[in-house]
């Protein structure tokens, strides 16, 4: 809602009406002592509108000669622009362009429950338009330096509590890994190893999860930084595909490399490159079936980009999905989907990542028939350098 000040009641003057009765040579005489009237309210006995008479109305010289015993209601204009109190400025505006550009000159009449309260001016509008205008950019200004303290403390809370759950989840992590290999001796009941791979998998998601929440805050932040060197896209590339080459063998879905071995290094951050990749790749062995392959790709486009591409076989997406899917917590929802442990973190991170190199996130897909996003990297950060 616009504040009262803000609406045309703010901008009525309460100048004193005339009644049509009156003859002109009064309404004469109002105008020679306040020249700066450019028209008078006219109004009923009820206090209702019952026209506007204009100066220039009375004789176009102004002088008032020849107006004889002539009424107000001879001279008066019985259709003026009423606008009510509770209008917004903006929409004045619309009203005087398109119902009464005469009113751009002689003002208009604001009315509350169709009564008189007073005349607006386009000088008038004009001034308080700015005052709004002034008043919400400074109110806009507040609202981000409170949203930036926010995002400033919320970074701030996610990192200590980070760290807090860090430790204990790492020996927990260490703990289960140790009886999962059964270092100090074999599990009397068996089905214990594989409890303890449970745990230790657990674990690993998690902490996947807060380094991804605690990344995305820094990026809202932007707190989130670069440590550029030049990168063997190929090696990266390769290892990436292989450290989730089992996990996707589980689930039935193969992984192929098809990175040329000539690619050119890049300037980019390694652990955010592997980061970026490790999401792509899981997202896309997620949302594929069993008996499916994920494909990770590399080329050197004609204007010298750098496209590193995930391409799966796996259910695609619409453009709604994909929209939702590029938010924070988005997830697709599908039977492929809540099968799979997922935060809807790593696609909107990646974004973030790629972008915080200069570059974009390119995403094709089509539902039921597949996705392939790439990671594209600008010319400038490509080469030998």
């Amino acid at each position: 809602m616009d504040e009262p000040a803000f609406t045309a009641a703010g901008l009525a003057v309460p100048v004193a009406p005339l009644s049509s009765s009156q003859d002109c040579a009064a309404a004469l005489a109002r105008f020679q002592r306040q020249p700066e009237l450019a028209a008078l309210p006219v109004v009923d006995g009820d206090g209702r509108v019952a026209g506007l008479l204009e100066r220039g109305r009375l004789l176009p010289d102004g002088s008032g000669e020849g107006i004889g015993t002539r009424t107000v209601a001879d001279l008066m204009d019985p259709h003026p622009l009423l606008i009510d109190g509770a209008t917004r400025l903006a929409e004045i505006g619309r009203r005087l362009a398109r119902l009464k550009p005469a009113a751009l000159v002689t003002g208009f009449l604001v009315v509350e429950q169709d009564r008189y309260l007073g005349v607006g001016t386009v000088t008038g509008l004009m001034a308080r338009s700015a005052e709004q205008t002034e008043l919400r950019a400074r109110q806009l200004d507040e609202a981000r330096r409170q949203a930036e303290q926010a995002i400033r403390a919320k970074t701030a809370f996610l990192a200590n509590m980070s760290h807090e759950i860090r430790t204990p989840l790492t020996a927990m992590m260490g703990f289960a890994e140790l009886l999962e290999q059964e270092v100090l001796g074999p599990h009397a009941i068996p089905l214990y190893r594989e409890y303890a791979r449970d745990i230790a998998e657990s674990g690993r998601h998690l902490m996947e999860l807060i380094n991804d929440l605690l990344d995305l805050s820094k990026a809202d932040a932007d707190r989130l930084e670069l440590v550029d060197g030049t990168v063997d896209v190929v090696r990266v590339a390769i290892g990436t595909a292989r450290l989730l080459a089992e996990r996707a063998a589980r689930h039935g879905v193969s992984i192929a490399t098809a990175v040329p071995l000539d690619l050119p290094p890049l300037r980019a951050d390694e652990r955010k490159l592997r980061q970026m990749l490790l999401n792509l790749l899981s997202n896309a062995v997620k949302f594929t079936p069993a008996d499916g392959i994920v494909t990770l790709r590399g080329r050197v486009a004609v204007d010298g980009a750098l496209w590193l591409s995930v391409h799966d076989t796996g259910i695609g997406m619409t453009g709604e999905e994909l929209a939702k899917a590029l938010e924070p917590w988005g997830q697709v929802d599908s039977a492929l989907a809540r099968s799979q442990v997922g935060t809807g973190l790593g696609l909107p991170l990646t974004k973030r990542l790629i972008e915080l190199h200069g570059g974009r996130l390119d995403v094709v897909s089509r539902r039921d028939e597949g996705t392939t996003i790439s990671l594209v990297f600008p010319p400038r950060r490509v080469g030998r350098g």
